[in-house]
């Protein structure tokens, strides 16, 4: 029977069969980055590199060969939520029946507009609306789709065995819907993997695009004013001030912005993520905090304390990201 994790004391009902499981300590169900597994494709640091060069990937490549690894791709039919993977690397390379992508289109043209390229934006053009797809069978093996998961028509429902999503669950702002959608488009036995950072409640969880200024600087996610973990202890009008002593007012303006009001993060703390898992129709086979924070002793020490005296109830700031399996049981 798969694993529920859970996030306090007491029984929670398991998916796969019904039976309570019962409630223990967290940190059993939480492994420290890296994630390191024997892959079913067996490529080797080199292989790696070359598919990332030929197809202008990155992080992608590892966190594909994760997910082989867990929930399988080969001769698989996938759905691809917040992303569009080349239609070789995916049907050659990982050896996937059919792979349908859905990009939420409205993310791109924001992000893009300030320069931002974080992730890779869509490498041709949407086919059709999500919502207008009658049949899979109209797709054909590899199909780019625009619009949100949380509104996958009921056409689609039960025709995939695994659902990938990379860097995209910290956008998704429908959290519980986008849960069931996923739930009804997976045959039973189907997973969910998803690989994602930085969360809200990390020291870079404000997802910074990049905004110049008047003095001819240029701020991003790597080279963020924002001092670690500041739109956490800040409020908007804090923030702003902070800002002002090292920016222009209208670039301060845009930063506060984009971190507190950008439609395309959805400010989730860790314990979010876990609570919205545990009350899907999913079972959870696995849950790893991904990239903890490196840094002094003291400081990370200073820094959990702040936090959890800003946020009660929350404890989990140092890990960048999350990886979950989430089964849909038989």
């Amino acid at each position: 029977m798969a694993t529920v994790v859970p996030t306090g004391a007491g029984d929670l009902r398991g998916r796969c069969h019904g039976r309570p499981v019962k409630a223990g300590p967290l940190r059993r169900y939480f492994a420290a980055w890296p994630f390191t597994t024997e892959s079913k494709t067996t490529m080797d640091a080199d292989r790696i590199k070359a598919l990332q060069t030929a197809f202008g990937l990155s992080y992608h490549v590892p966190y594909a060969l994760s997910a082989e690894a867990l929930v399988g791709l080969k001769d698989k039919d996938v759905l691809e939520v917040g992303g569009s993977l080349p239609a070789r690397f995916v049907l050659e390379e990982l050896g996937a029946r059919r792979w349908v992508s859905i990009e939420e289109m409205d993310y791109w043209r924001e992000s893009t507009a300030t320069g931002h390229q974080q992730g890779t934006p869509p490498g041709m053009a949407p086919t059709a609306p999500v919502a207008e797809v009658k049949t899979i069978d109209s797709l054909g093996p590899h199909a780019v789709l625009h619009g949100r998961i949380e509104n996958l028509p009921s056409s689609l429902h039960g025709q995939f065995d695994v659902i990938f999503s990379i860097a995209a669950f910290e956008h998704i702002d429908r959290m519980p819907r986008a849960l069931e959608t996923m739930f009804q488009a997976l045959r039973p036995g189907g997973a969910v993997f998803t690989m994602y950072s930085p969360v809200w409640s990390a020291h870079d969880g404000h997802h910074l695009p990049k905004i110049a200024d008047s003095r001819g600087n240029l701020f991003d996610f790597s080279n963020s004013p924002i001092p670690r973990w500041g739109h956490l202890t800040m409020r908007p009008p804090e923030l702003f001030r902070y800002l002002l002593d090292h920016t222009d007012a209208v670039a301060a303006g845009e930063i506060v912005y984009y971190v507190y009001h950008s439609p395309h993060i959805n400010r989730l703390f860790t314990e979010d993520y876990i609570a919205f898992f545990q009350q899907s129709s999913f079972s959870m086979e696995k849950l790893q905090l991904t990239f903890p924070f490196q840094g002094p002793e003291k400081l990370i020490q200073n820094a959990q304390n702040t936090l959890e005296r800003l946020h009660p109830g929350r404890r989990h700031f140092m890990n960048n990201g999350i990886l979950a399996v989430l089964r849909k049981c038989i």
